[in-house]
């Protein structure tokens, strides 16, 4: 089988329906497979896969284990040469994973992909290609300062392979709504760490590739809307302090420093979890 494609479900019946469906549609001209794993939703959302689409593969788990924790489970049963993680909140455009897959065909080098994200409104969603986080720029994009100093190099470092859309080229970093990676990369490195239950988990994965030294591309001319926030919306202040939660994981993983340095960043994180959630009350 050439391609796997895994989807994570809780509680959005109707956005993975039409997520399912244009996988389906869009996809032609090679063997794949479609597992959806659902995390105990209560709207249905199990006995609409299995009516509507028989031909998926279901794991209908009894409780919620985050996005990695299921994503991992499609994982260990995918049958693919190809393997990727697809949000159920997204909608496949013009044959988008034809193109990935024939990108990774004629690229031997290359080891993952991911398409360009676009908005409900066809606007570009610069976390499909990004730099990984590091201290420094993750201050300057998550308090602001990249809106102020918009012409600062870098101060806006963190968005810096965004500059141009239409450009098909390495990137540091893709977005987990929508990546695609040879099983080579699941046998040598594994999916994503379980110690992230939503958040964080896909800038890991992708740090954990460019640590092998290999080459991530992000592909212009492959389309996937992403709607973003679907499920998370559903429970927004348990989904901000998981957000925060996972950039001290990511932070506490990837980089070493002093005692004094590393209370900086954990009062930092705490303040920037305690204004979101402030702001949360007010909207």
């Amino acid at each position: 089988m050439k391609l796997s494609i895994i989807l994570v479900n809780w509680n959005t019946c109707d956005l993975t329906r039409d997520a399912v469906a244009s996988v389906f549609k869009e996809t032609q001209g090679i063997d794949f497979e479609v597992i959806v794993v659902d995390n105990n939703s209560a709207d249905g959302s199990v006995e609409m896969i299995k009516k509507e689409f028989p031909q998926v593969v279901l794991i209908a788990n009894n409780d919620n284990r985050g996005f990695g924790k299921a994503n991992n489970q499609g994982l260990k049963i995918a049958q693919g040469d190809y393997l990727m993680f697809l949000n159920t909140d997204t909608v496949i455009l013009d044959g988008a994973l034809n193109k990935l897959v024939n990108y990774l065909d004629g690229h031997s080098d290359v080891m993952m992909v991911g398409p360009r994200l676009l908005n409900k409104d066809l606007t570009f969603q610069h976390a499909c290609r990004r730099m990984l986080p590091n201290p420094i720029n993750s201050f300057f994009h998550l308090f602001g300062l990249a809106k102020v100093f918009k012409n600062s190099k870098f101060v806006t470092d963190y968005k810096r392979y965004a500059a141009d859309p239409e450009i098909t080229g390495p990137t540091e970093a893709l977005s987990g709504a929508a990546m695609m990676f040879r099983r080579q990369v699941y046998a040598e490195i594994g999916g994503f760490d379980e110690i992230f239950f939503m958040y964080g988990e896909d800038l890991d994965f992708c740090k954990r590739v460019l640590e092998k030294g290999w080459k991530t591309v992000y592909v212009s001319e492959a389309k996937i809307i992403h709607f973003g926030g679907q499920s998370s919306g559903k429970r927004r202040v348990k989904s901000l302090i998981n957000f925060h939660e996972a950039m001290w994981l990511y932070y506490k993983k990837h980089f070493k420093y002093n005692f004094l340095i590393n209370l900086v960043v954990w009062l930092g994180v705490k303040l920037r979890m305690a204004l979101a959630l402030v702001m949360n009350t007010f909207r």
